[in-house]
């Protein structure tokens, strides 16, 4: 979405800001003749003044109408009522918000709430969230609530959807010591240290039984689960180092598969910039870390927590064919490392224009079953130069090992190579043309692929796109089938529009480690936002 406002002055010193937006986005697809569609209505105010410590008045609520929504979604996703209701009072010490809430602590090991509807997540707490700055480089926070569950018109809806029979409560305190001293903020020096809890809370204990060669018998299954994480973060001029590390006390659920071992996770990252060259270094290990809101949920909705993926989110198609998604429940040890080099000007590496080097890798590994073992790597080398005043290229090769049967539960190790040549001409001040030619070869799964893509871009305000890629085949579940996609794109101001025809592979749409699976589809694809 596109931003824009409008504004009032009611008072001297007293603003108030009005701002929306509407979002929509649907398919007609072919097999069944049917119309898909996400569409939401956002609508906010704002009013700010100087009245004694108060500083911000905010109100905000969504309209959301997904009765039949995109393929992919889950069955729960589909409803229509007010998915988001929330008011907030700022002043000089802190913030207090009322109804619907986010927040994340530290690096989310235990707390991230969060919207995202590319993925059909929101992950609000319905409740209240307090934030405090008693003292100078403190500061404090605490929130609780009912977490969202998607939508149910039938039973226990509250202010448009179903909320969870649970509750979550958690605090956090931040504490930065460079605020305390002169001489460190001179020195461009922060350290920081933090540390939060959350306890979740289940009103009912369900019966769980099962039947082995001792008989039945049941779950004894806590109503209170608690989680800790403690966190430093120091930052020297160029230099940046980060270590987290949360517990998490025995939480069987459907996910773990009813495990009643702790949960633990650890973090560190560390990283280094200057003109030129940035190297970046992190390592992750978590092991039942599975932490929400619902002990017998799985899927998408009900999580408190995200572990991020440490695996490269790449845009281009086919080095997206696989991507990797977090293992919650299991052990999982991962790394990942960057080196970035700019090449300066009319060296001999940079040329005219300068030049960029990308080399970039992750290793992930875990264990299911007492069956450990590799579950994903990537390494990649990518080439930026703008080669003339008109022409930029970009170049990357890659190698990538998926193992489906650690990520998805089926399949075996498939390992491939895939080449990438993205190339933009800027033709006049008002026309450029972009092209994308990639390949990736696999003797595994589903063989060897090709993809192209040209978009032609006019007058600041079209763009008209089209794209093919095709399985070449070559393997044991070869589909030697054709996908494909145009469009026409309108954007002006705050608007924009799109209108297409696609057809598309079953795949994974995945944003931070979190994939939403997509079913193959075919139809006119529409699109439309614009915010106020």
């Amino acid at each position: 979405m596109v931003i824009c406002h409008w504004s009032l002055v009611i008072w001297a010193n007293d603003t108030v800001f009005v701002s929306g937006g509407v979002q929509h986005d649907g398919l007609l697809d072919r097999t069944p003749v049917m119309y898909h569609s996400n569409s939401y209505a956002d609508i906010g105010v704002n009013w700010q003044t100087e009245r004694g410590t108060f500083r911000e008045l905010r109100a905000k609520t969504r309209l959301e109408m997904n009765q039949w929504p995109m393929p992919g979604y889950e069955a729960d996703f589909a409803g229509h009522g007010i998915g988001h209701l929330s008011v907030a009072a700022a002043f000089t010490w802190g913030e207090i918000t009322v109804g619907d809430v986010y927040g994340q602590f530290g690096s989310g090991l235990i707390l991230n709430l969060y919207e995202d509807r590319a993925l059909g997540i929101d992950g609000a707490l319905r409740g209240a969230k307090i934030e405090v700055q008693p003292y100078k480089g403190i500061r404090l926070t605490a929130l609780g609530g009912k977490q969202r569950r998607y939508w149910d018109c039938y039973k226990d809806q509250a202010w448009g959807w179903n909320y969870m029979q649970n509750a979550a409560i958690g605090a956090d305190i931040e504490i930065a010591v460079e605020q305390w001293s002169k001489q460190m903020q001179e020195n461009d020096i922060s350290l920081s240290f933090g540390g939060s809890y959350v306890s979740k809370y289940e009103t009912f204990d369900t019966i769980i039984a099962k039947t082995d060669i001792s008989g039945t018998y049941m779950y004894n299954l806590p109503r209170w689960v608690g989680a800790g994480e403690v966190r430093t973060q120091l930052n020297v001029k160029g230099f940046n180092l980060l270590a987290e590390y949360a517990v998490k006390a025995n939480d069987p659920c459907a996910e773990n598969n009813y495990d009643y071992r702790w949960g633990h996770a650890a973090l560190l990252s560390t990283g280094y910039s200057r003109k030129g060259l940035s190297v970046l270094l992190q390592a992750k290990y978590s092991d039942n870390m599975s932490f929400r809101s619902e002990r017998q949920r799985v899927g998408l909705a009900g999580r408190l927590n995200h572990l991020p993926a440490f695996a490269h989110q790449h845009t281009y198609a086919l080095a997206a064919l696989y991507p990797y998604a977090t293992n919650y429940s299991d052990r999982e040890l991962a790394v990942q490392g960057e080196i970035r080099y700019t090449a300066p000007k009319k060296s001999a590496f940079g040329g005219k224009y300068g030049t960029t080097l990308t080399l970039a890798g992750s290793h992930i590994r875990t264990q299911q079953n007492d069956i450990a073992g590799e579950a994903y790597t990537d390494v990649h080398v990518e080439l930026n130069k703008r080669i003339s005043k008109q022409w930029w290229l970009n170049a990357m090769l890659m190698y990538q090992a998926y193992n489906q049967q650690a990520v998805e539960g089926h399949g075996r190790m498939i390992r491939s190579g895939i080449a990438v040549v993205d190339a933009r001409v800027q033709m006049t001040p008002d026309v450029s043309l972009r092209g994308e030619l990639q390949y990736l070869y696999s003797p595994h799964h589903e063989g060897q692929w090709c993809f192209a893509l040209c978009e032609l871009n006019l007058f600041h305000h079209w763009t008209l796109s089209g794209q093919w890629m095709y399985n070449i085949g070559f393997a044991p579940d070869a589909t030697n089938e054709h996908y494909y996609t145009a469009g026409l794109t309108f954007t002006y101001g705050a608007h924009r529009a799109n209108i297409g025809y696609t057809k598309t592979r079953e795949g994974f749409n995945c944003s931070g480690g979190i994939c939403r699976y997509i079913p193959r589809m075919e139809g006119i694809v529409l699109s439309y936002a614009f915010t106020w």
